[in-house]
């Protein structure tokens, strides 16, 4: 990410962290576990169902499946990386501390997988070292790339 952008989320996560604790990236992201599309036909109905395929994969009590899903509101949802761990954070305002809703170390993250684009949206994985995978949308490809700079490809 770049550091303009860096900034602008810096306040929402940085009093999150703990003391020598390292912000290296923030992206903006959407769980792909809840996420919905527009609309209320038929179509947009199959649209969320094929949306959901492989959101979460692993076992009860894996990280992925401790991961949060789409929270409702308006919320600004961050995947932080840090040089100790990975966090996911909500936001309503960016400008002032967020909550952290998870958390694992840094080396309990194996990589980032880019997806196939089937919406509008980027999609990719973050894979665990239990196995387990969670999916996530981003706005841009290069926030996936600068993720997996950091966490491994």
């Amino acid at each position: 990410m770049t550091e303009a952008l860096m900034n602008r989320y810096r306040n929402a996560v940085e009093p999150l962290l703990e003391p020598g604790e390292h912000l290296l990236d923030v992206a903006t992201v959407v769980p792909v576990a809840g996420a919905r599309g527009v609309g209320d036909g038929a179509g947009a109905r199959v649209g969320n169902k094929l949306g959901q395929l492989g959101a979460v994969s692993g076992q009860s009590g894996s990280l992925a499946s401790s991961f949060p899903t789409t929270t409702g509101g308006a919320r600004t949802r961050l995947l932080a990386v840090t040089d100790r761990r990975t966090a996911f954070v909500t936001a309503l305002d960016v400008r002032k501390a967020g909550q952290l809703l998870w958390h694992a170390p840094r080396q309990l993250v194996l990589r980032v997988e880019r997806r196939p684009r089937l919406q509008a949206m980027a999609r990719f994985r973050l894979h665990f070292a239990d196995g387990s995978a969670v999916s996530l949308y981003t706005a841009r490809r290069r926030t996936i790339e600068a993720l997996a700079d950091h966490l491994g490809r």
